[in-house]
């Protein structure tokens, strides 16, 4: 459990974990699970738009969005609006989150995770917006890399992990 003690995890912690077509919302206290909420939202939309605006084939799209080289009004056209979105989710997880039950209170951090969360300065966007600090989940923490692993590769992979030590401190209780 070292790598929770990076975060203060007695604290209440919220992880919003987007993946291709589900993202996660959960909210942690002591280092538990307290609430949890899958909707369907993820990247999967904004290869889509992709698709759909500079008519690329999924692949093309795909590879675009990780590599860049898409026309100037991209961050305009679809970026922006796209991150606006998972803004709104994220803004109306809390509430829903709120809503729960009595006593639920704000979280203090909003870990983003996730292949949107390498999206540049979405936690910050996140974080103006909904009006809680934000940051890009990195679950390895203080976790020691093994030499053998290449760091950088780790580092990218670093927020697909998150889901599963999140899984792995479950155990511990």
């Amino acid at each position: 459990a070292m790598a929770a003690a990076h975060y203060h995890l007695d604290n209440l912690i919220a992880i919003v974990d987007f993946g291709a077509s589900n993202t996660t919302f959960s909210v942690l206290k002591d280092m538990r699970v307290i609430y949890t909420r899958d909707f369907s939202f993820g990247g999967q939309q904004l290869t889509e738009e992709i698709m759909r605006t500079y008519g690329l084939s999924m692949e093309e799209a795909g590879r675009a969005k990780k590599e860049g080289g898409l026309p100037g009004n991209y961050q305009g056209e679809v970026l922006d609006p796209f991150i606006d979105d998972m803004t709104q989710q994220v803004s109306r997880s809390l509430q829903f989150y709120l809503a729960s039950g009595s006593g639920r209170e704000q979280p203090e951090k909003i870990l983003v995770c996730g292949g949107c969360a390498n999206i540049p300065g979405v936690a910050e966007v996140i974080a103006s917006r909904v009006g809680i600090a934000a940051e890009k989940g990195d679950p390895l923490g203080q976790m020691k890399l093994s030499s053998r692993a290449k760091a950088q590769a780790v580092q990218r992979d670093a927020t697909a992990l998150l889901t599963a030590c999140g899984l792995a401190l479950r155990s511990f209780d």
